[in-house]
């Protein structure tokens, strides 16, 4: 069963389902205005009669339509490039900006990196106790994030331009 809104007087549109107070059965919305037609059946077995009604504002009770579609959360797609990319994260009720690094993937033999080759980013929200960043791979970061959801994920040109333009 689809979720329906309520809809006023003001915002009244072809197809919403419109009640007055002195009705018994929602009546569908065929124009605008206060000029209303209508179908509905007459009886439990009789055909459907198509009738005019003019609906005034004060006899009016309620219109319902179905709740619009939640549009789905735009998936947050690894980034390709090494570098500097900033992520809108939620932290409970509250939303802010955090820092991800990609780095370039060193050679498996790098002194300074090692075994951690294939984990190539790094968060400025993802903390251990000791306050140290650990370097994981995009799925570990996806992982770690379930807690504080990514909701958006920009490259450091988008955030530094639109934070300029106070869009941020």
């Amino acid at each position: 069963m689809s979720k329906k809104i309520r809809v006023g007087w003001d915002d009244l549109k072809p197809g919403d389902l419109m009640s007055r107070t002195d009705w018994h059965s929602m009546i569908k919305v065929e124009g605008d205005g206060v000029g209303v037609s209508a179908t509905w059946k007459l009886g439990v077995e009789k055909e459907p009669v198509s009738v005019f009604l003019v609906v005034y504002e004060e006899d009016f009770a309620y219109a319902t339509r179905p709740a619009p579609k939640k549009k789905p959360r735009p998936s947050i797609v690894e980034p390709i490039l090494p570098g500097e990319y900033w992520a809108r994260i939620r932290f409970g009720s509250q939303t802010g900006w955090g820092r991800i690094i990609k780095r370039y993937a060193p050679r498996s033999d790098n002194w300074l990196f090692g075994h951690d080759d294939k984990a190539p980013y790094q968060t400025s929200w993802c903390g251990t106790l000791a306050g140290l960043h650990p370097w994981m791979t995009w799925e570990e970061l996806l992982e770690v994030n379930k807690q504080t959801p990514i909701l958006e994920l920009l490259s450091a040109e988008e955030y530094y331009t639109r934070k300029a333009k106070g869009e941020l």
